[in-house]
Parts: structure tokens; sequence; C-alpha cells
């Protein structure tokens, strides 16, 4: 293997980056959500029609069941996923989400700071330190693009030391 070919490697403590919603979940969600919508009207349709005194009671429900069983199909037949490409001095993020892709590209200029938080997020308990990547104040798309708190998530880790190598490793890759 010559040289060059080892060069397009990534360094050893570079995040692998790869979510997706996997199809299992995204059925059963989809499938939770039709529960959600059909069950109330099936069980409940009685009290709605005709219109008496407690067709407000019964409509209230089955609209709240019908909202939350949408967001479930919402969820379901969204398809979301990302994953990131180490290009030189330049991290590309890779997004899919209802049949649209999107690329962002994180460099020394749209890039702030490199982060370890404590993540307080009981799904985590086992891995409690988050390497997050912070945008620049000054590109207000890029924080909008990022995702949840207006970081890019570079994945949760277990020791502290260990999030450190990462972020130590995301700050030589981009040259910050």
């Amino acid at each position: 293997m010559s040289t060059d070919d080892i060069a397009t490697f990534p360094d050893d403590d570079l995040p692998l980056v790869r979510r997706e919603f996997p199809w299992p979940i995204r059925a059963g969600c989809v499938a939770a959500g039709v529960f959600a919508v059909v069950m109330p009207l099936w069980e409940l349709g009685r009290g709605l029609w005709p219109l008496n005194v407690a067709t407000p009671f019964f409509a209230a429900i089955v609209g709240g069941a019908g909202y939350v069983g949408l967001q479930f199909i919402r969820a379901g037949l969204s398809g979301w996923g990302d994953h990131w490409q180490y290009s030189p001095h330049t991290i590309v993020v890779h997004r899919r989400a209802w049949g649209r892709q999107t690329t962002t590209r994180l460099t020394t200029t749209n890039v702030a700071a490199v982060e370890v938080r404590l993540s307080e997020d009981a799904d985590h308990d086992d891995a409690p330190w988050q390497v997050v990547i912070v945008p620049r104040p000054t590109f207000s798309g890029l924080a909008a693009a990022a995702g949840a708190g207006g970081v890019f998530d570079a994945g949760c880790y277990g020791s502290q030391d260990y999030a450190e190598r990462v972020r130590r490793a995301l700050i030589d890759h981009l040259g910050l």
C-alpha cells in the first residue's frame, strides 16, 4: 500500500459518525401511528356523532390521539440519517430526510470550537461525554442546519479522556 493510500484513511481517533433510523423501527412507528389514529375513531366514534353535549370531550381525545399518531407516522416516513466524511481540513456532513439529501461543509472559517460536554441525557448514562462542533454565530444558517442545540454531534463516549482525544483529533483535522 502506498503512502498516498494511507494518507486517505482518517486518524484513529476521528469519530465514525453514521446514524440511521433503522427500517424496522420506522415500520413500527408507522404502525403505531396508524393504530393511534384509527383506534380512537373506532372506539369513540359513537361519542362524536350524533352531536351531543359529550361531543367536545370525545373530539378532544380523538384529536389528541390523531395528532400523536400523525407524529409517529411522520417520524417513520422521514427516513432520517446522517454520516460524516473527512476530506482534508474539512468535515462534510451528509444528511438525509424526506428523500432530500443535504451536505454541510465544516471548515476553520465556520467552526467556532470543538467542545467536550457532559451530557445530561438519560439515554446516555453509559456514555455521558459528548463531543460537539460549535458553528460560528456569524453563520446563522449553519446553526439551524446543525440540529439539536445548534451544534454538530460527534458522538457520546464513556470516558472524558477518550472524548478529549476525539476532540483533539477533530481540532487537528480541521486545523483549528
